[in-house]
C-alpha cells in the first residue's frame, strides 16, 4: 500500500508541474474607470457615463458550434461608485417572437431563460468567484463559483438591476454591492460575461470557449484591470433576525397539539474584504423546502444533498473532502438525525463560521456549531458540540492542498458505550437499557468523542483538462481500535472535448469512523475507470454531437477479495434543439456480506455469502428543454440479484410562463423473485405545483405518494420577497398513511426574516 501512496504522489506532482506548460486562448482586458457621474438604475444606459465607457464585445459562440461569432451581438460597459460596481449590457435580438423565460422565480434554472451572466473573480485564482445573472424579464440568479467553474445557486446577498426593452434589443444595468462580495486587495480580477440566446438557440461568451468545457470556466476570462486598486468595503455587519410561529400535531403517536413561537437571528460579519465570520442564534429551517423521496432498493445508507441556507456559502470548503463515498464532513449530520424514514430534527442552539481567503494564496474555514438533547432520545442522543477546521493552499496554478479536522463532542453526558468485538461476535449491540440497536443507524451516538484528520490534495491545470482528487483521513475516537482506521484514495481525469477518461482507487479501513461524515460502507476497497469519445458533426446535423461511454468498476474487500463488480456501455446523443438521448447496458456482481431483501418489502431476505450476477439494459429521453411541454422518461429492464426488475420513470412538465409550472414525476419499479422470496410493485409519484405570481411573490405545492414508505406527502410553502433578502413565509405540511388515508402528522408555520445592515 505505501508502495502505492507514494507513487500516486510522484504521479500527481509530475502532473501538476506539467499542467504549467497547457496554453489558453489569448486574454483580453477591460480597463474599469470611476463613474464621474450618478447612474439610475433604469436598465436604459443613458446616462453620460455609458457613452464615455468603451464597449467590450465580439462575443463567440459555444453552442451550438465554437468557432462561429455570435448571430446577435452583445456588448457591455464596467465602472464602479465608491459603493459598487456597476455593469450595463446591450442584448441585440434580430429573431422575431418573444422571448424565452419560463418563470419569475429567482435563482431559475440557467439553460431554460434567455439571459445575460456576470462572473467575476476578484481573487485573481481562477477558482473562485461570483456569478450574477438576469432574465428579460428581471428575474435574478446569483450564486458562488467554486473549483474553477462549478457554480451552486443556493448562495444568496443584495444586489441590483434593471431591464428595459427595445425594438430590437434588451438592455440592463446591474448593480454589486462591494459589501455583497468578498475580494482580495489587487488591481487585477477576472471576468466573464456569457449570453443564453434560448430564443435563437445559441450560447454565447465574452471569451471564447470550447465545446467540452463548461461556460462557467473561470480560466476561460478576460482581465478587469482597476485604475485604482479597490478600497475595502469598511464596516460590513448584517443582522438577519427571524420570528417564527407553528402548529403541529402528530397524529401517529396520538400527541397533543403543540404550538410555539420561535426567535433567533443570523449574522454576517465582514472580518476583511475577504474573509467573512457566519453567526447563528437558534436558527429555523421551517421554510426549507422538503426533501424529494426516493424508492429504496439499495443495501447502504442514501446520501440527500444539504438545504439549509446557513450550510450553503462555502459549502466546497468544508464538505468536498475526500470522495462521495467517504467524506469527513456531512452537515446534515448536524441538526438532522436518522436517515430514510427514522430522519428527525434535533434543535441547534448556536453556531459560527469563519470562512475566506487570506491573501491571494490561503483559504481558511472554521465551523463550531452546539445542537440540544434530543428529548425524543434521551438516553443515547445528548447535546453534542461539532466543529471543522480547514486551510487549503492553492499551488503551482491551480491545485490545491487542504488540511482538515472534523469533531464531535459529547457536552457533560456519557455516551452509549459498546465492546466492538462482542458486536462482532454478536451481531448486536444494545443500550443501557437492552434496546438492540442497529451498529450503522445513524441516530446512535458511538462514542463520546469523534475526530477526523485529513490532507487532501486537488489537481486542476490551466484549462482544466487535468483534473484530480488525493486524500488521506484518519480518524480517532475511543472505543474502535487503533487498526484499519484510515481512508485513503485517488482520483484522475483527462477531458478534451473529443474523448475523456479517468480511474479512481479508494480504500476505507474496516475501522474508520467518520461520525459527522459520510461514509455508508466502511472495510472495503472501491476502484473504477471509464473512458468517453465525442464526435462533433459539421453544421447542419440535427446531431450537435454524440458518441460512446464506457465504464467499469468494483469493490474489495480490504483482503483483496471480490465483493461487487460493475460494467456499463451506452451511446449517448445530444441535439441542436436540446433533447437528449442515452441507450446502455450494464452488468453486475454482488457477493452479499449480510442478509438483504431485494424487494424492498421486508419480504425473506437472501442470506450473507450468496453471490448473484445479473444484466440490464436503458433507455433514457428527454425532449427540446425550451419547449413549454417536456418529456423525460427513463426505462431499464434486466436481472436483479436472484430475479428480474423493471423500472420505468417518466417526468412531465408543463409551464404557462412565466406564471405556472407544473411537472409530475412518477417511477414504477417491479421486483419478481422466485419463491420463497416476495415480488414487489413500488410506486413514487411526486406532482409539483410553481405558481410565480410576480418577481417577488411565489407558491408552491409538493406532493408525494411514496408506496415503499407508505406515505403520502404534502408540502405548500408560499413565499413574499418584501424586500432584499427579506421574505415572508407561510408553510403547511402534512402526511397520512396510505392504508386508511389516516393523518400521521400535520404543521403550520408562519415565519418573517429580515436582512438589515447596521
Amino acid at each position: 500500500m505505501n508502495k502505492i501512496r507514494v507513487a500516486g504522489y510522484i504521479l500527481f506532482i509530475f502532473l501538476s508541474l506539467s499542467s504549467l506548460a497547457q496554453n489558453l486562448p489569448d486574454k483580453v482586458d477591460y480597463v474599469i474607470n470611476a463613474a464621474d457621474g450618478l447612474i439610475q438604475l433604469d436598465g436604459r444606459l443613458d446616462e453620460p457615463i455609458w457613452k464615455k465607457l468603451p464597449r467590450a464585445g465580439g462575443f463567440y459562440q459555444t453552442f451550438p458550434t465554437d468557432d462561429q461569432p455570435a448571430k446577435d451581438s452583445t456588448q457591455f460597459m464596467v465602472t464602479y461608485t465608491d459603493k459598487a460596481i456597476v455593469v450595463g449590457v446591450i442584448c441585440y435580438d434580430y429573431l422575431e417572437g418573444e422571448y424565452i423565460a419560463t418563470t419569475r422565480r429567482r435563482d431559475f434554472g440557467w439553460g431554460n431563460n434567455d439571459n445575460v451572466a456576470i462572473y467575476i473573480d476578484p481573487y485573481n485564482d481562477k477558482t473562485n468567484g461570483f456569478s450574477f445573472q438576469v432574465t428579460p424579464n428581471n428575474v435574478q440568479r446569483e450564486g458562488l463559483v467554486l473549483l474553477g467553474g462549478s457554480v451552486r445557486d443556493d448562495w444568496d446577498n443584495k444586489w441590483y438591476s434593471a431591464v428595459y426593452k427595445g425594438e430590437d434589443f434588451w438592455s440592463v444595468e446591474i448593480s454589486i454591492p462591494f459589501k455583497t462580495i468578498r475580494y482580495n486587495n489587487v488591481s487585477q480580477w477576472n471576468m466573464q460575461v456569457l449570453r443564453n440566446n434560448l430564443k435563437r438557440n445559441e450560447r454565447t461568451a465574452w471569451i471564447q470557449v470550447p465545446q467540452g468545457y463548461s461556460m462557467s470556466n473561470m480560466n476561460f476570462s478576460g482581465r478587469l484591470l482597476w485604475d485604482k486598486t479597490p478600497k475595502p468595503a469598511g464596516t460590513n455587519i448584517s443582522i438577519i433576525p427571524y420570528v417564527a410561529s407553528g402548529v403541529g400535531k402528530n397524529h401517529e403517536e396520538n400527541e397533543p397539539r403543540e404550538s410555539n413561537i420561535e426567535t433567533g437571528f443570523d449574522a454576517k460579519v465582514a472580518v476583511s474584504s475577504a474573509l467573512n465570520l457566519d453567526l447563528t442564534f437558534n436558527p429555523d429551517f421551517s421554510q426549507v423546502e422538503v426533501d424529494r423521496q426516493v424508492t429504496n432498493l439499495q443495501r447502504f445508507e442514501l446520501f440527500f444533498p444539504e438545504r439549509r441556507q446557513f450550510f450553503l456559502e462555502n459549502q466546497d470548503l468544508f464538505a468536498d473532502g475526500g470522495f462521495g463515498r467517504s467524506r469527513p464532513f456531512f452537515s446534515r449530520r448536524i441538526g438532522i438525525q436518522g436517515s430514510g424514514d427514522t430522519r428527525r430534527n434535533v434543535p441547534i442552539i448556536a453556531g459560527a463560521r469563519l470562512s475566506g481567503k487570506i491573501g491571494s494564496k490561503w483559504r481558511v474555514g472554521a465551523l463550531n456549531m452546539v445542537t440540544g438533547r434530543d428529548e425524543t432520545s434521551e438516553e443515547i442522543s445528548p447535546a453534542q458540540n461539532y466543529s471543522v477546521a480547514v486551510i487549503e493552499r492553492q499551488i503551482f496554478s491551480r491545485s490545491r492542498l487542504s488540511a482538515t479536522i472534523v469533531g464531535r463532542n459529547n457536552l457533560g453526558e456519557s455516551a452509549v458505550i459498546y465492546d466492538s468485538t462482542a458486536l462482532a461476535q454478536n451481531g448486536n449491540l444494545q443500550d443501557e437499557f437492552g434496546n438492540e440497536l442497529a451498529p450503522q443507524d445513524t441516530l446512535i451516538t458511538l462514542s463520546e468523542y469523534n475526530y477526523v484528520f485529513g490532507v487532501d490534495y486537488n489537481l486542476a491545470n490551466i484549462d482544466n483538462s487535468w483534473e484530480g482528487d488525493f486524500f488521506y483521513h484518519r480518524s480517532l475516537d475511543p472505543n474502535q481500535s487503533s487498526d484499519e482506521k484510515y481512508a485513503t484514495g485517488a482520483f484522475l481525469r483527462y477531458r478534451k472535448p473529443t474523448f475523456g477518461a479517468r480511474v479512481n482507487f479508494q480504500r476505507i479501513g474496516e475501522n474508520h469512523n467518520a461520525e459527522v461524515g459520510f461514509v455508508p460502507r466502511p472495510g472495503v476497497t472501491n476502484y473504477g475507470m471509464g473512458t468517453e469519445y465525442n464526435i462533433f458533426p459539421a453544421a447542419g446535423n440535427i446531431i450537435q454531437r454524440h458518441g460512446p461511454e464506457i465504464n467499469f468498476g468494483g469493490v474489495l474487500t480490504n483482503e483483496w477479495d471480490r465483493l461487487d463488480n460493475d460494467a456499463g456501455i451506452q451511446y449517448k446523443f445530444s441535439f441542436l434543439n436540446t433533447s437528449y438521448l442515452e441507450f446502455g447496458a450494464g452488468w453486475n456482481f454482488v457477493s452479499l456480506t449480510s442478509s438483504f431483501d431485494p424487494s424492498g418489502s421486508d419480504g425473506q431476505e437472501l442470506q450473507e455469502n450468496t453471490t448473484h450476477q445479473w444484466y440490464r439494459y436503458r433507455i433514457f429521453y428527454r425532449s427540446d428543454r425550451r419547449k413549454n411541454f417536456i418529456v423525460r422518461g427513463f426505462i431499464s429492464n434486466g436481472g436483479f440479484f436472484n430475479g428480474e426488475r423493471f423500472n420505468a420513470e417518466l417526468g412531465l412538465t408543463f409551464r404557462l410562463p412565466p406564471l405556472i409550472q407544473i411537472e409530475l414525476n412518477g417511477e414504477y419499479n417491479r421486483v419478481n423473485l422466485p419463491d420463497p422470496y416476495s415480488d414487489s410493485d413500488l410506486y413514487l409519484i411526486g406532482p409539483r405545483i410553481d405558481l410565480t405570481l410576480t418577481n417577488n411573490v411565489f407558491f408552491t405545492t409538493f406532493i408525494q405518494y411514496n408506496s415503499q414508505a407508505e406515505n403520502l406527502g404534502h408540502n405548500s410553502r408560499f413565499q413574499w420577497r418584501f424586500k432584499p433578502v427579506s421574505d415572508i413565509f407561510l408553510v403547511y405540511t402534512d402526511n397520512y398513511i396510505t392504508d386508511g388515508f389516516q393523518t400521521r402528522n400535520r404543521a403550520l408555520v408562519f415565519k418573517v426574516n429580515y436582512w438589515l445592515n447596521l
